[in-house]
């Protein structure tokens, strides 16, 4: 599980991981929510790792414990993202 994965290695609820990786909303509260989540996830990750993500590539992590994990998003997800 991807989600959960960068779940654990960044922090961040998985709720806001599928937010920095997964489709916009309309949410009214989305922009200030999602630009804090994004910083914290980009911080965890590092901005390469982060862009490689988000163009389909695999990537392998490690927690705050040393646990690797090897994560991949979905290619075929939007690329209208805020890639840094």
């Amino acid at each position: 599980d991807p989600v959960g994965d960068l779940s654990k290695i960044t922090g961040l609820t998985e709720r806001k991981v599928q937010m920095i990786v997964g489709n916009r909303t309309a949410f009214a509260g989305y922009p200030y929510t999602y630009d804090r989540a994004l910083e914290k996830f980009v911080s965890a990750v590092g901005k390469e790792n982060y862009n490689r993500l988000m163009e389909g590539e695999a990537v392998a992590l490690q927690d705050a414990k040393g646990n690797e994990y090897i994560v991949q998003i979905d290619s075929k997800a939007p690329a209208d993202r805020n890639a840094l």
